[in-house]
């Protein structure tokens, strides 16, 4: 192909590709994007390198597609190392979860290259290896087999160098740079100029993978400032809308009532289209990007786009036919026993935990927006938190059912806001109806009506458990959500352990005992 060349008197780019071998390819991309919080523009440059994979060329396509677009949606409040890191990561965890159920995944190395202010940050995660000219040396930073997608953590190396003017940088495949001719490559470097990176960058083109050249030149010589993104949300969206490369096909029957679609892309797609009720501001991308990190399959996994979004709306992949939300399964079958509202408040504390350790914290667990398969299997759609990363206490929306008297009244939050909640949803599958005190007309007197006597089988010391769980006070709660969640578990182990007896008291099994008495009476005078 030809080579794709990019001049500036800041920074020059000269990039393109070898030999495509079957099920093995490399690609590289660049391009200017905005720098963060006043900083300059930086050139933002990636190169991945995939293996054992049909359609090599098209998929990593579709994966330089995604990061640039991730990479545009990420907080303002990051760094732009940071959020390069987060997309790295990101994909990391996309392949992972495709390779836990068994989908056929790439192996992939990426290595992402930042250029900005007269320094330069590399993030390598796998065999992607960085080559640096310095004076008559030649440094090489080498990539490792850790491919992405191999655990959930993402394993990444990211190294800071200061850029010197006319002092070249080279990315490439770590097989690539093992077989290339380094030397012939620094001495082609001496007194390098930009029109010439072109030349110095094709013999290396010759051998399969692909290669970028980033010439540092002026710093203070930088393009202007892009502008600030800004993502408006969508109003009176209906079947057939095309959003930002996706069509809208039909309303979903649970969530938020008009906000929540299935939609498909040109590639045929499916996503879970949920539209934002404001415009997409800081807290809107940092809860994004909690879900992103959050690796439990009781949280939804969200689907990078292949062009940067244009409006407000979140994309998750889309959830089997069969899953209904919790509303309208208490409607069609009643409330759940203990054991069945056990089984779903494990998933729900492993995803409230995972968005906790991630900085998400005081949530309202809406049951429209908690869906339940017809296996059991629970997933959590999140959308209010009180408490994001970075940003300020957001406002609690009115009339939301169920929060925490602290949450609802503007005082000192904690992790034991999320276990009031959970409690209280836990209350709700076993009766159907809400504990008063987590109702906007709750408050420090409200007085927890017990269920034993209205819940049949009732394991002994749920009343007190969830009595406890829900005190208005959040020092009189469980100090962890484990410690709640073993309080309900062990009343339901005691009951699975204990010894089954039968009471022989209905008039059949009386009469079958005198008929047994009688025969072995009969048996007995036969034998005297």
């Amino acid at each position: 192909m030809p080579l794709q060349l990019l001049e500036h008197p800041a920074v020059s780019l000269a990039q393109g590709h070898g030999l495509d071998l079957p099920n093995q390819a490399a690609r590289a991309r660049a391009t200017w994007v905005a720098g963060r919080q006043g900083r300059p523009p930086l050139l933002l440059v990636a190169l991945l390198w995939g293996r054992r994979c049909i359609n090599v060329v098209q998929v990593l396509n579709l994966y330089l597609d995604a990061l640039f677009a991730d990479y545009s949606c990420t907080p303002d409040g990051w760094s732009e190392a940071q959020a390069a890191r987060q997309v790295l990561a990101a994909l990391n965890l996309q392949l992972f979860r495709r390779r836990r159920a068994g989908e056929p995944v790439p192996e992939l190395s990426a290595g992402l290259l930042l250029v900005q202010d007269g320094e330069a940050h590399f993030l390598q995660a796998g065999a992607i290896g960085l080559v640096r000219i310095q004076g008559d040396d030649v440094h090489c930073l080498v990539g490792r087999e850790n491919p992405l997608g191999v655990q959930a953590e993402l394993a990444v190396v990211q190294h800071s160098l200061p850029l010197v003017s006319n002092q070249p940088l080279l990315l490439a495949p770590q097989p690539l740079l093992e077989v290339a001719d380094l030397r012939a490559f620094k001495a082609s470097c001496d007194d390098l100029q930009p029109g010439r990176l072109g030349a110095v960058l094709e013999p290396l083109l010759g051998a399969p993978g692909a290669a970028a050249i980033v010439l540092p030149g002026e710093p203070d010589n930088l393009p202007p400032p892009s502008p600030c993104s800004r993502w408006p949300r969508l109003e009176n969206v209906i079947v057939g809308a095309r959003v930002d490369g996706w069509t809208v096909q039909a309303p979903c029957g649970y969530g938020s009532p008009g906000r929540m679609f299935l939609a498909r892309d040109e590639e045929g797609r499916d996503a879970l289209f949920w539209l934002a009720d404001t415009d997409a501001d800081e807290a809107f991308w940092q809860r994004e990007w909690v879900l992103r990190r959050s690796p439990v399959p009781s949280l939804p996994q969200v689907l990078s786009p292949r062009q940067p979004r244009q409006h407000a709306f979140l994309l998750f992949q889309f959830p089997s036919e069969q899953m209904r939300s919790m509303t309208e399964r208490l409607a069609a079958d009643g409330p759940w026993n203990a054991k069945g509202a056990m089984a779903l408040l494990v998933q729900l504390i492993e995803a409230v935990r995972s968005l906790q350790r991630r900085g998400m914290q005081g949530l309202w667990l809406d049951p429209r927006q908690i869906l339940v398969a017809d296996d059991g299997r629970v997933l959590l759609l999140p959308e209010f938190a009180a408490i994001l990363p970075g940003v300020s206490r957001q406002a609690t929306p009115q009339d939301a059912v169920p929060l925490a008297p602290e949450l609802r009244h503007g005082r000192a939050l904690d992790g034991s806001a999320d276990q009031f909640a959970l409690a209280s949803l836990t209350y709700w599958m076993l009766c159907g109806r809400w504990p008063e005190i987590a109702c906007p007309e709750g408050g420090q007197v409200s007085r927890y009506v017990p269920l034993v006597g209205y819940v049949p089988d009732l394991p002994a010391g749920w009343d007190g458990v969830l009595a406890r769980a829900l005190a208005p006070q959040p020092r009189a709660r469980f100090e962890a959500l484990s410690e709640f969640q073993q309080a309900l578990e062990r009343p339901l182990a005691q009951v699975a352990r204990a010894p089954v007896t039968r009471q022989w008291t209905t008039p059949l099994h009386l009469a079958l005992i005198m008929l047994i008495g009688l025969l072995a009476s009969f048996g007995l005078w036969l034998g005297w």
